[in-house]
């Protein structure tokens, strides 16, 4: 019983250092994190070109203990601010049809209950194939992918898993998915072979209203956050689904940095 006590008090400590408040605008509360300027020099490469190269670039969120992402922001003109992501999907070792990464865009935060002519959503399909969907008030419908989207992912080991596991690099340009300053996103990952759907938020696909929020700052991450922090929270949630999440369905929801919302199980 210390033991989890103990624990519980080291994810409260984290979420301390790990979570900023900001505005928040039509969105899931309880889902809010920061977006940092890079501190190392970063290749889309699909995995990590070096063992520094994410180490101290944007801070790391963990969802259960399957994915852990981060990303960083970059100003290069009034119309050239990229974003740039890593997402690790740590216990999908297999290549196989079906599996995705998605990433909802709700850039000037309008919300709503259905995906508006502002909202964009980039699936990468079967590891191959970039798909890039804008809203239209009712759904979605198929759109040209921006020339600035770039990616790369790969079945690679890492400093935060040796085991070889997919690893994706996103860089987009934030004015070409209709991105401001401050902006709400959804993030998710599957696994065909588990039938896992990790998402953050946990919530519907085609909600904008409960997506997160991704705020900034204007400065590189603190070395307080590096990858021995990540580490730490792996450990940590690694306990508490021990303890609390026995009978874990197959969407996991953030149990380590970020709490609240719902469970859904939906592309």
């Amino acid at each position: 019983m210390r033991k989890t006590f103990m624990t519980i008090c080291v994810l409260a400590l984290c979420s301390l250092l790990l979570v900023k408040a900001g505005p928040i605008k039509a969105a899931e509360p309880g889902y809010t994190r920061i977006d940092y300027n890079p501190n190392n020099a970063i290749t889309i490469d699909g995995k990590w070109t070096n063992d520094t190269e994410w180490t101290l670039n944007g801070e790391p969120t963990l969802i259960g203990t399957s994915v852990v992402f981060r990303s960083v922001w970059e100003f290069v003109s009034m119309s050239e601010v990229y974003d740039t992501w890593l997402v690790e999907f740590l216990d999908d070792t297999t290549n196989d049809v079906g599996d995705y990464w998605q990433m909802c865009i709700d850039g000037d935060q309008s919300g709503g209950t259905v995906p508006q002519t502002g909202d964009y959503r980039i699936d990468i399909v079967n590891h191959t194939n970039l798909i890039v969907y804008q809203g239209n008030g009712t759904g979605w419908t198929v759109a040209t992918p921006p020339a600035s989207i770039v990616w790369a992912n790969s079945l690679s080991a890492s400093p935060t898993n040796s085991t070889p596991h997919w690893i994706l690099e996103l860089r987009f340009n934030k004015p070409d998915v209709g991105a401001g300053i401050t902006w709400n996103f959804r993030l998710a990952a599957y696994d065909k072979t588990t039938d896992k759907l990790v998402a953050w938020p946990p919530t519907p696909r085609d909600e904008p209203a409960r997506w997160g929020v991704q705020n900034y700052v204007s400065g590189v991450i603190p070395e307080t956050l590096s990858i021995a922090v990540v580490v730490l929270l792996l450990s940590t949630a690694a306990v508490v689904s021990f303890y609390f999440l026995r009978k874990r369905p197959k969407i996991e929801s953030v149990a380590s940095i970020k709490t609240g919302g719902q469970t859904h199980s939906c592309m």
